[in-house]
């Protein structure tokens, strides 16, 4: 498949209760999509996605939105079942948009699109680090942590691959919806006291992606203004080579 992503690592204990990168997943698996959105093009149209990355990896069968599974038991149970079916032969082959990885200790995250620069790569991993360290820490003190219905998970993980920021996110079973922004921009602020982490500039860059857009409006303004996708490719290797956003 030539498609790109960035995965992120973030460290924790291994086992240790419920499991914030499961909870990551039910809640905010959209806002990353989002933040990240950078493939709108497929063999040389618009797809009308913001993320057409997302939809071409769902067509493996372990690519996705994870199960809703209760806890490491239940996790380690699932593999064991795909192992001994011969399914998979390794968690590897696991493609889930959040797992914890056993060998790593690490909750994984890969719901994002390859960025272009390391301004957003940095910004969305900082994101990425102080939401589980906020969420591991709300476990461990045994607050029970928010989840969301299965269908509102797909359904938001959708809107945020067609639309990327300009998505309007679904909040409750009632459809209560709120632009996906304004919810970046509050979760960024709950997140902010990141001093122990030191990454508060980075995730104070968010903020940056939500006012000038992502990679996949960029791209299309390039079109919009009367370019071709040689342009577009233009526009990515320049942003690469930059390494930052100005």
């Amino acid at each position: 498949m030539a498609i790109y992503g960035i995965h992120y690592h973030v460290g924790r204990a291994r086992g240790a209760g419920r499991d914030p990168g499961g909870e990551l997943a039910g809640l905010l698996a959209a806002l990353f999509l989002a933040l990240s959105s950078s493939s709108p093009f497929w063999h040389g149209r618009d797809t009308g996605l913001a993320s057409a990355r997302t939809k071409i990896f769902e067509g493996l069968p372990t690519a996705g939105l994870p199960p809703q599974l209760s806890g490491w038991a239940e996790f380690e149970q699932y593999m064991d079942t795909l192992v001994s079916a011969g399914a998979i032969a390794t968690i590897r082959e696991v493609w889930w948009d959040v797992r914890p990885h056993p060998d790593f200790g690490t909750v994984e995250l890969r719901m994002c699109d390859g960025m272009t620069n390391l301004d957003e790569i940095c910004a969305v991993g900082a994101l990425a680090q102080s939401l589980v360290a906020h969420l591991t820490a709300r476990a461990q003190a045994g607050e029970r942590l928010p989840g969301a219905r299965e269908w509102v998970v797909r359904e938001n993980k959708w809107l945020a691959a067609r639309h990327g920021l300009a998505a309007d996110m679904i909040l409750d079973d009632a459809g209560t919806r709120r632009p996906i922004v304004d919810v970046i921009v509050d979760l960024v602020a709950e997140l902010m006291p990141t001093e122990a982490l030191g990454c508060a500039d980075e995730l104070g860059a968010v903020l940056g992606i939500v006012e000038r857009g992502t990679s996949s409006t960029r791209q299309r303004a390039v079109v919009a203004n009367g370019g071709s996708l040689h342009d577009v490719v233009d526009l990515l290797v320049a942003e690469f080579d930059g390494a930052t956003l100005r």
